[in-house]
């Protein structure tokens, strides 16, 4: 049965902190399908994001001519670490750091391709410290969506060629956390080994590590 239509029958929007970062919906919804007939109103409850999509950037170096080694960061998050202190399902270490891509959310005027290219390589140098015009920037297909079922965020995926680069001091963003970021080069191959054996738990880098493998 297809969907003709979606009726709002009421809807609150939640924002914590006036300058945070999400914005919550809870929606009573109900579907209107093709054949005129009508689902049970049902509750909805998603997040939005300031900038609405992100980037996510892996810089790559050529090593010996040959091997590809790839920069992802060391980086603390606060809704891991946290876990520990929930009933898990398995067993797990606590999260005192955690890899993840090099990412940053867009700004709600950043709009086109040129400035999401732009934001890319703002964000490389905010967290990594390696200065590359936009225009270098690589995109690795199209984007995803991360969680679907909870947030309306996209994710688009660049990589960059930082061999022979002077890496300069990661300018950051100004957040307390940002400035504990390691940024750390791996192979290829064995980055996505990290990733099956759980070391690396950023579906960003094994999607896009998959994507560049085709691409350069």
């Amino acid at each position: 049965m297809k969907i003709k239509e979606v009726r709002v029958l009421d809807h609150h929007i939640c924002r914590i902190w006036e300058k945070g970062f999400f914005t919550h919906h809870a929606y009573l919804l109900q579907n209107v399908y093709e054949d005129g007939s009508l689902s049970q109103p049902y509750r909805n409850e998603f997040f939005d994001r300031k900038g609405l999509d992100c980037v996510a950037i892996l810089p790559y170096r050529r090593v010996d001519g040959a091997a590809i080694e790839l920069g992802i960061l060391k980086a603390f998050r606060p809704p891991v670490f946290f876990r520990s202190g929930k009933k898990l399902p398995l067993s797990e270490r606590k999260y005192t750091w955690i890899y993840e891509c090099v990412a940053g959310s867009l700004e709600p005027g950043d709009s086109g391709e040129a400035a999401v290219r732009a934001r890319a390589a703002m964000e490389l140098d905010e967290e990594t410290g390696y200065k590359v015009r936009a225009e270098e920037f690589i995109s690795l297909g199209g984007g995803f969506f991360p969680s679907h079922g909870q947030s309306t965020e996209k994710i688009f995926l660049f990589s960059v060629e930082v061999t022979g680069l002077s890496r300069g001091k990661a300018s950051g963003d100004g957040s307390v956390n940002e400035g504990l970021n390691e940024l750390e080069f791996f192979e290829m191959n064995k980055i996505l080994s990290m990733c099956r054996d759980g070391q690396i738990e950023d579906p960003k880098i094994e999607i896009g590590v998959s994507r560049l493998k085709h691409v350069i």
